[in-house]
Order: C-alpha cells, then sequence, then structure tokens
C-alpha cells in the first residue's frame, strides 16, 4: 500500500533543520521525500512536524510486549521501537528449572503477566517478542547469564564458568541481541567484579556490539561508577553505553557538569560512550532493589527466610538506613519518604498504590522498615516504587549533551511513573518548545538517529528514500505530556500519527489497532550517524 504525508515539516533525524514536503511510503519502505509528487492515498500533514519514529532505549515491555501488544503508552507518545533486556534482568536465556524464580525475582520490575515462558534460548525469546504494535529490539542481560551459569551465588565465576557466560553471550548476540546489559545494583548483576565485565566484554566487542550499564554508582560516588565503565571499555574494547544517567541523592546533586565533562574526556581518549536519561527528576524500580545485595543471594526463598528473621533485621534495616561502603543504599541518599508505591499485585494492597512509605507505616501501625518487609512478604515481591531523588537542574544540563539518548525507562504495572506515558512529548512540549532547552532537530536527532545508530539498526531513525517508514507526526504547537505523579495513565497531547513499518499504527491520536511491529536483530553493517 502507497500513501503520501503531504505539506509536513520533515526533519530528517540527522539533526538537519526541517524543510517542507512529502514523505511518500511505498508499504514498508519510504520512497521518496522531499519536494516530490504524491503517490498513492494522500494524508494533510501540514503545519505538522513529521520525524522519524521515536527509539526507546530503555523499556520493561519485556513481557508485556506479549500480553498487552497494543502497547497504547509506548505508541501513543511517537514510539515505534523499544529496546528490551536492561539493568541485566532478560528474560532470556531461561533454564526450565528457574523460571518460576526469576519471574518472581522481576515481577516489581517487567511485571508477571500470565504467559507461558516456554521460550529457553534467546533466539527462542526473539522470536516471541516480535508481532506487537511497535518493534522490539533485545539485549541479553548479565544477570540472566550468570543465573544459567551459577544461580544466585555471590562470589566470582570459575573459569569454566565464566566461559560458559561468555558462550551463551556469544550465542544470544548471534542470535539477534542487540547488546549486552549489566544492572551493578541488582541482583546477581551486583556480585560481579570489573574483571568479569572486562573478559565478558571481550566477546561483545568481537560482535562489534555493545554493552549497557546500570552503574554501580549513581550517587555521591558517581565519578567511580563512571571510572569503572571507562576501565570496561578501555580494556575490552567494547562500546559502553550508561542508563538512565543520573546524580541520584542530595549529596550527588550538583556533579552533573563533572559527570558531562568525564564523558567527554573519555571520548577524548577514544572510547565510545553514550548514555541515555529521562527527563525526569524521579526514578523508579522494583521495591526490592532497597535491600542490601547479599539478601538475594539465596534466592526468594532465602530472602524470604532474611526478612522473616528477627535476628537479621537489625543488620539489614541499618545496611539500608545508612548504606555500606560497597552499595549505596536509597533511603540513605534520601529518605523513607522520598519511596512511594506505584504498583502491586492483590487487591489487598491496591490502596497503597500512590502513597509513601511513612504513609502506609502509619496506616499499619508500624515503622517504615516493617511496612517494605510487609508488603515484599505479602506481594511476593511483585511491588514497584517511584523515588523522588534527582535535582532539576542536573537533568537540565544532561539533556542537552550532543551523546545522551532520550529514554523511557518506564515500568508498566500499576500507576506507574508518568515517564511511562509522557518522556517524548515532554522533550518536545516543555523543554524544547516552551524552555528553548535545544533545536526541535538535536532534539528528534536524540530520539532517532542517533539510537539507531547505537543498536546497529539499518534504516531506521532516519527519513530518507530506502528507508523503513517509521514514521511519527505530531503537531510542534501543541505537543505536551499530560501524565503525574498522582494521574499517571493520561496519554499525552500532539502526536497525531504514527506508522510502524509503514502501517498506520495511530492515526489522529488514536491507536488504530494495527500490530506491525518486529523484533529487529542488530545490524553489524549499519552504518553511523552523527553523534
Amino acid at each position: 500500500m502507497a500513501f503520501t504525508l503531504v505539506g509536513g515539516t520533515i526533519y530528517d533525524g540527522l539533526g538537519n533543520p526541517g524543510t517542507v514536503g512529502n514523505v511518500v511510503v511505498d508499504g514498508d519502505r519510504i520512497s521518496a521525500v522531499g519536494d516530490v509528487q504524491p503517490h498513492g492515498e494522500r494524508i494533510d500533514v501540514t503545519g505538522l512536524a513529521v520525524s522519524p519514529g521515536f527509539i526507546d532505549t530503555h523499556s520493561h515491555c519485556d513481557l508485556v510486549c506479549m500480553s498487552d501488544r497494543q502497547l497504547a503508552p509506548k505508541l501513543r507518545q511517537g514510539i515505534t521501537t523499544d529496546l528490551l533486556g536492561q539493568d541485566g534482568l532478560s528474560e532470556a536465556p531461561i533454564k526450565a528449572e528457574d523460571v518460576d524464580r526469576w519471574r518472581t525475582h522481576l515481577a516489581g520490575l517487567n511485571d508477571d503477566p500470565q504467559l507461558d515462558w516456554t521460550w529457553r534460548s534467546f533466539g527462542d525469546y526473539v522470536d516471541r517478542v516480535g508481532g506487537a504494535a511497535i518493534n522490539m529490539a533485545t539485549m541479553v542481560g548479565h544477570g540472566t547469564v550468570r543465573l544459567h551459569v551459577m544461580g544466585m551465588d555471590d562470589r566470582p565465576p570459575t573459569a569454566n564458568e565464566l566461559i560458559a557466560m561468555q558462550a551463551l553471550v556469544d550465542d544470544a548476540l548471534s542470535s539477534g541481541a542487540c547488546g549486552f546489559s549489566t544492572g551493578l545494583i541488582y541482583s546477581p548483576c551486583v556480585y560481579s567484579d570489573t574483571d568479569e565485565l572486562i573478559e565478558i566484554g571481550r566477546v561483545v566487542r568481537r560482535h562489534d556490539s555493545f554493552m549497557v550499564y546500570h552503574m554501580r554508582y549513581e550517587g555521591e560516588r558517581v565519578l567511580e561508577g563512571m571510572d569503572e565503565v571507562f576501565r570496561i571499555a578501555r580494556e575490552s574494547g567494547a562500546a559502553c553505553h550508561i542508563s538512565h544517567f543520573k546524580a541520584r541523592g542530595m549529596k550527588a546533586w550538583g556533579k552533573a557538569p563533572q559527570m558531562s565533562a568525564a564523558v567527554e574526556r573519555a571520548r577524548a581518549e577514544g572510547l565510545d560512550i553514550t548514555a541515555d536519561q529521562y527527563p525526569y527528576t524521579a526514578g523508579s524500580t522494583m521495591l526490592a532493589a532497597l535491600l542490601p545485595p547479599w539478601c538475594h543471594a539465596r534466592g526468594i526463598d532465602g530472602l524470604n527466610a532474611y526478612l522473616r528473621d528477627e535476628t537479621r533485621e537489625q543488620q539489614i534495616r541499618g545496611e539500608i538506613e545508612h548504606g555500606r561502603s560497597d552499595w549505596e543504599s536509597s533511603i540513605a541518599a534520601s529518605s523513607w519518604e522520598s519511596i512511594m508505591i506505584s504498583g502491586v499485585k492483590t487487591d489487598a494492597n491496591r490502596w497503597v498504590v500512590g502513597k509513601r512509605i511513612p504513609e502506609i507505616a502509619s496506616a499499619w501501625g508500624t515503622d517504615n522498615y516493617q511496612a517494605m518487609v510487609r508488603l515484599l512478604l505479602e506481594e511476593n515481591h511483585a511491588v514497584s516504587m517511584i523515588l523522588f531523588m534527582m535535582d532539576e537542574e542536573d537533568v537540565r544540563h544532561l539533556l542537552v549533551q550532543p551523546w545522551l539518548i532520550h529514554c523511557t525507562d518506564g515500568l508498566m504495572g500499576g500507576e506507574p511513573h508518568p515517564r511511562t506515558y509522557g518522556t517524548y512529548p515532554k522533550v518536545l512540549g516543555h523543554y524544547v518548545r516552551d524552555e528553548g532547552l535545544m533545536s526541535m532537530p538535536d532534539a528528534i536527532r536524540k530520539m532517532t538517529s542517533l539510537p539507531a545508530w547505537r543498536l546497529g539498526l539499518r534504516d531506521r531513525g532516519v527519513l530518507r528514500e530506502g528507508a523503513f517508514a517509521d514514521i511519527t507526526v505530531f503537531n510542534p504547537e501543541t505537543v505536551i505530556d499530560r501524565s503525574t505523579y498522582e494521574n499517571p495513565r493520561q496519554h499525552p497531547e500532539g502526536i497525531e500519527h504514527v506508522f510502524v513499518n509503514g502501517v498506520h499504527a495511530v492515526r489522529d491520536g488514536r491507536e488504530t489497532g494495527n500490530l506491525a511491529g518486529r523484533s529487529l536483530p542488530r545490524d553489524i553493517g549499519a552504518p553511523g550517524t552523527k553523534r
């Protein structure tokens, strides 16, 4: 089927100024752009911006993409491709005997829809995630590979175990993975040392792929966390990408200029370093992330035993509230008041959603620590939270860096962080149009061609002849987010049309129900773009 977007302001995704013209689509590809004759159905987009579809480099739709293939929160903000397998916690490869504990371990992060989990290899999983309303690219997770080889053990791998992990990473990258991710605050990734990651990085380098880091430190010691990333990049030769780049907790506020300067020095040295960021001052993850890493080393049953053990309470409580030299506690970095519950599994505890931990503790007649423990046990760990821990000036400083990509990091369950619904319209409407913090062409570049280059996705993220027809059309005068912390499930305004592989997925601001998304493997030969 052929159609033409007529009379819009075309932003090619490469950072060039917008120009008025037409975009002709034939099948799943763009056949002509610019001062060209319309062909097929004419769709009048006069006065609207025509952009490549947005690419979300940090998504948690790993399971929801199979249970809710429409993915309206993503689609309605202009996203046409998601990157799965974040924080070292991918859903494959997985052994049958590990499925139950892994899905429980990750329920507060990736949700736990009723799926059959019949996949085992990474290639099996890649085959399953195609067919949603948007495209899915995938990464293999460090924690998942560690679980496969050595369970949740808190120790270094043996030489043979390291070889086995490298083989699993090699297989995943050969089976379509776009990259390798680790989450160095999450178990079991947190039990690894730098040398382990360097050795895995050498496999990643052989595939000309990249490594993604939730850094070990994002707070007061954030520069140390960055130094570890740079060392791995230097010694492994692998490209490195920092997830949700931030200065987390009041002791880190004001460090953003030092952080960006450190990236610039590393890039000047020749290291391939990029990062992504969500444009908000709060983060979101699973409530169990508040616990010290050693608590998770015996799996879910062992963790529950620790939480019920009165002799362990003083130790766990103390480390949460005061931190450790080798672990940054969110509570020590901020406070219990900074934690708001965003999702639970049972109806009995639905009332806690949207409330801060001290409110819940007061209602239950207990203290903050015990309220957290009760929630985790009663919900079998399927609890998500929002953490109010960043400073707006740091967010603004990092937002404009040329190597920084915009992303959602959006959890899908409960009453989610507003970034799940509003990230891209907030950047375009608030920071670009209203604040003038950066230009429209540059913001679009950081949503389209830059992430496409990072992921190795040939012919995506750009508007040019021969590129895939992933296209977002928005009104630059009205585009804005409407999602809030109090009422997050609100779609944005101003996203008028979205096309995925040439299929109309959003028409006149509403999803069409068409499911044209594909599973996208990394294309090693994909050319770079301006960075």
